[in-house]
């Protein structure tokens, strides 16, 4: 009774049978589960894709809103609204431009012929300083040996804020003041606006001296105003 059974000995699967199974019943098997793990990450890859390309366009979309929100356009045209008759008025742009505070800047508007500047106040273009430009080739005036000239001034009590032309080459501008202090500018578009301590009066000879390099290096000091 407790004698254990005699097996058939084990014999191989003839090689037309196992073809025949592996084909018919096992293949078709793994290949559905085959593509039933490929669709989650198909599916996946295609939400990576879709993200990256969101991501993208949303970078670009606000590179462009970069740009749209740094632009001076409105407020050149209110400094040129400000300013009565100024020569060709849809000639204008914006050049360099100097914040005091918060509440008062200053931006030099420009032509191809001549410049103003113009003072900034709570984010509105409110008037130009002096008035009017005439219309007055001045950037034909510059020279190599003068590649920058004055335009005007707004002096406070202790700030003496200063505004300028200069040709395209002129990298920087710095104010050098009679007591050799040097007080760097803000350069733009063929235009300049530099802050310091030291005023300048028509009624007396200029005081400041501007020390100009240019993009290829070279340095020209000269007076402020010539």
């Amino acid at each position: 009774m407790n004698e254990t059974p005699e097996l058939p000995e084990r014999r191989q699967m003839p090689d037309a049978l196992r073809d025949r199974l592996w084909s018919e019943q096992i293949e078709p098997q793994l290949a559905t589960r085959s593509r039933s793990l490929r669709a989650p990450f198909a599916v996946a890859a295609s939400v990576v894709v879709l993200a990256a390309a969101v991501a993208v366009a949303f970078t670009q979309l606000r590179g462009h809103d970069a740009e749209v929100a740094s632009g001076q356009s409105p407020l050149v045209r209110e400094c040129v609204r400000s300013g009565k008759n100024l020569p060709d008025p849809t000639a204008w742009r914006a050049g360099a431009r100097f914040d005091l505070s918060p509440q008062l800047g200053f931006l030099v508007i420009r032509s191809n012929r001549t410049a103003a500047a113009c003072t900034i106040e709570n984010g509105h273009g409110t008037g130009l300083i002096g008035g009017a430009p005439e219309d007055t080739d001045l950037y034909s005036q510059l020279t190599p040996d003068r590649p920058f000239d004055y335009l005007t001034s707004m002096n406070y009590a202790k700030d003496h804020i200063h505004f300028g032309i200069a040709t395209h080459d002129v990298a920087t501008i710095d104010l050098v003041g009679p007591d050799n202090s040097v007080s760097p500018g803000v350069v733009g578009d063929g235009t300049f606006i530099v802050r310091d301590n030291i005023a300048e009066d028509s009624n007396q000879p200029s005081t400041n001296y501007v020390r100009a390099t240019l993009n290829n290096g070279r340095t020209i000091q000269a007076p402020l105003r010539n």
